[in-house]
């Protein structure tokens, strides 16, 4: 998994390639640790090159969105890929997260 980290004029955007599971979750976490401490907002995580994420990293998503929301913030989702949609959808987070088609919806 590879997270590039990209300024935004308002916010940040965390580009996030490959798998996401319990190897790799704890590089995506200390990335948008990063963006927390400094009160990003909105945090936008591009997700359209992730084909997979188990239970440990919409864990660490479900961390993001808790903490965003501490200091008013906003955590949004992009690009799900259609499996990863589907993971959303079984596990109810569908509407609980801000997931939006594409990057540029989202960095609006």
């Amino acid at each position: 998994m590879n997270v590039t980290v990209e300024a935004l004029q308002k916010g940040v955007l965390l580009v996030v390639e490959g798998q996401v599971d319990m190897h790799t979750s704890p590089e995506l976490r200390a990335k948008l640790r990063e963006s927390l401490e400094r009160k990003a907002n909105p945090i936008v995580a591009d997700l359209t090159k992730v084909g997979f994420i188990d239970s440990s990293g919409l864990a660490t998503l479900i961390e993001a969105l808790q903490a965003v929301g501490r200091y008013g913030g906003r955590l949004r989702l992009c690009g799900l890929q259609p499996a990863v949609r589907n993971l959303f959808k079984l596990s109810n987070l569908i509407s609980i997260f801000d997931i939006r088609e594409t990057r540029e919806d989202a960095t609006k």
